[in-house]
């Protein structure tokens, strides 16, 4: 899965462990368990997880710049490359062009 990702992103290998982490995240949420009606995120917090806050894994995304000193006609985003998300919080992984 991770060749693939990468290879159809037509990124570099290094972001494989970025790679890596998206899947975990999109398995844990979405795949049934055999013997169970209930995903693994379900079995290990006891309650649903919303999966609306997917994306797809390097599609185009824009970061925010929290600058004071931008002009009034200045660029107020960045653009980015979506690559997973956050471990900690419901945040997303960008790498900044």
């Amino acid at each position: 899965m991770i060749r693939t990702m990468l290879l159809a992103a037509k990124l570099q290998p290094k972001f494989w462990k970025e790679a890596v982490e998206t899947i975990v995240c999109t398995l844990n949420r979405t795949q049934l368990r055999t013997n169970n009606e209930k995903t693994p995120y379900e079995l290990w917090k006891g309650r649903l997880d919303s999966v609306k806050y997917f994306k797809i894994f390097e599609s185009k995304c824009f970061i925010k710049i929290n600058d004071d000193s931008l002009g009034k006609f200045d660029s107020r985003v960045d653009e980015g490359i979506f690559l997973g998300y956050s471990t900690r919080i419901k945040a997303y992984k960008c790498y900044n062009n």
